[in-house]
């Protein structure tokens, strides 16, 4: 399949990378290894999927916007449709949730594209006039532009797999990040946690838990737990039924009702800690990546409540800019 700009990785950079090339009327297409869209930006529904009792929130738990003109550009592109304030940050700004589960923003970023799912890239080669990618499954797909936004990691893997050592393969090396385990608990009860549903214990296996009830988008009593890194990085390719057994018996000391059933996830890249210092990338001609082990913003607020989905986005703006202004 042939495309003016080829994006791998639909998380809510490379969406937003696509929406901007779109916007332009520049051909674009997308391609994912997931079956839907968003990458961390991710729900998981308790029940009948068409009609949940209830959801987990378990990867991005919310959104922070700080620049006026991207809340405006995501208004415009019909994002903010299923968003709502939840309570606001330290600095006074508004956390954004949605009522349906953060993976309906992701959704709404993906109206109108062109999206191939399911679809592992298994190497890249360099073509007289652009980019051939290559599926796992068979299929190639053509492209005058090639636009990453897979964590650093897998991108160095694609880029050894397809024999393309690059100067830039360096500054990808730099960026670094956290892994986390993150339980997701159906409980008998109230949790007891307190409105607005959002605890970050000072001590223990668990950094963050929250009540996807209090938070409105759950039905029944849900609540998400993510591990610390050290303990994620300690567990994470050991046995994660041992794993859950460890993380539920710490949830269940905070909660106020007992646990009745718990699922764990694994992301191997939850958190880049070491990030690269500009928006994007270029990697050679015709070849950026972005995403959110790059820098966009405003990153003079410290790491805990600093907008690493604006971060995200704003990278994926950024690298479709620069495409459009270097041949589109």
């Amino acid at each position: 399949m042939q495309s003016s700009t080829l994006i791998i990785g639909a998380g809510v950079s490379g969406l937003a990378a696509a929406r901007t090339l779109s916007d332009a009327n520049h051909p674009v297409m997308l391609i994912d290894k997931g079956r839907g869209v968003g990458g961390r930006a991710a729900t998981r529904k308790l029940g009948d999927r068409k009609a949940p009792r209830g959801r987990w929130d378990h990867g991005t738990q919310f959104a922070t916007f700080r620049s006026s003109a991207l809340l405006k550009t995501l208004e415009r592109w019909g994002a903010l449709q299923h968003m709502t304030p939840w309570h606001p940050s330290p600095d006074g700004l508004d956390r954004h949730m949605s009522p349906e589960g953060f993976n309906a923003f992701a959704k709404d970023l993906a109206q109108g594209l062109t999206l191939h799912n399911s679809l592992r890239i298994a190497s890249l080669t360099r073509a007289t006039d652009g980019w051939t990618v290559k599926a796992e499954s068979g299929e190639t797909f053509s492209a005058t532009h090639l636009i990453s936004t897979l964590p650093a990691p897998q991108l160095l893997d694609l880029l050894r797999d397809s024999e393309l050592d690059l100067p830039a393969c360096e500054a990808l090396r730099a960026i670094h990040y956290h892994r986390n385990l993150t339980l997701m608990a159906e409980l008998d009860g109230p949790s007891g946690l307190e409105p607005p549903g959002c605890l970050r214990p000072e001590s223990g296996l668990l950094k963050l838990i929250v009540d996807n009830t209090l938070k409105g988008i759950s039905g029944a009593h849900t609540v998400t737990a993510q591990a610390t890194p050290e303990f994620s990085l300690e567990w994470y390719d050991r046995d994660r039924a041992t794993a859950a057994s460890v993380l539920r018996a710490a949830l269940q000391e905070v909660m106020a009702s007992p646990i009745s059933n718990v699922q764990i996830h694994g992301w191997k890249f939850a958190e880049a800690v070491h990030r690269h210092p500009e928006p994007f990338l270029d990697l050679c001609t015709g070849f950026r990546a972005a995403g959110d082990g790059f820098m966009a913003g405003d990153e003079e607020v410290s790491p805990e409540h600093h907008a690493r989905i604006e971060s995200a986005i704003l990278s994926g703006i950024a690298v479709a800019n620069a495409t459009l202004k270097h041949g589109s």
